[in-house]
C-alpha cells in the first residue's frame, strides 16, 4: 500500500491527502501511516506535553475541530493547560481556546503537509483510540493567505 499512496501522490501532484483516501477507498489514517515522510509522519503521544509547549510560544494557531456537520476554526495562541480531574485543562488568560481534553484517548498523532483548496497546508491532527480526529492546529497564514514563514520553520523542525 505504502507504494501504491507514494505513487499516486507522484502522480496526482496537487491532490489532498483526504481525496487520496477517497480514490484509492482506504481510509484517511492509513493514507497518514502509509505516505512518504514528507506528506505525513507520526509524532510519539508521549511527548504530547512538550509538543503542547511548543505550539504555546507560537502567537496565534489556526485550530480546527471537524465534525460530519461542522468546522469550528478558531485563530488564537495556544493555551497552556494543566492536568486535573483526569483531563488536561485549558484555561489561558492569554487565549480564548478553552477546554478539557482527555489526553489517554490520544491514539496517534501526525505532522501532515497536504494541499488544501490548491494551498499547501501544514497542520498537527489528534486522532482518538476510534481513529477519528479530535482536533488539528495548522499553521497560521499572513494576510496575503502565505504560510508564516516562522511557524512554517518550526512545524518542519518537528
Amino acid at each position: 500500500m505504502k507504494e501504491q499512496i507514494k505513487n499516486y501522490l507522484i502522480e496526482n501532484k496537487n491532490i489532498s491527502l483526504a481525496k487520496v483516501s477517497k480514490d484509492l477507498g482506504i481510509s484517511f489514517m492509513e493514507v497518514l501511516r502509509q505516505s512518504p515522510d514528507e506528506y505525513s509522519k507520526s509524532y510519539p503521544v508521549e511527548k504530547i506535553d512538550e509538543l503542547f509547549e511548543k505550539l504555546n510560544s507560537w502567537e496565534q494557531v489556526l485550530m480546527l475541530v471537524v465534525t460530519e456537520s461542522f468546522v469550528l476554526e478558531i485563530k488564537d495562541k495556544f493555551p497552556k493547560g494543566k492536568y486535573g480531574h483526569g483531563y488536561l485543562n485549558f484555561g489561558d488568560k492569554e487565549s480564548s481556546i478553552g477546554g478539557h481534553l482527555s489526553v489517554g484517548n490520544i491514539k496517534d498523532i501526525f505532522i501532515v503537509n497536504d494541499i488544501m483548496f490548491g494551498r499547501k497546508s501544514c497542520s498537527i491532527k489528534f486522532f482518538d483510540t476510534n481513529e477519528k480526529e479530535i482536533f488539528a492546529v495548522y499553521v497560521p497564514r499572513d494576510e496575503k493567505g502565505q504560510l508564516i514563514e516562522k511557524y512554517l520553520n518550526e512545524f518542519n523542525s518537528l
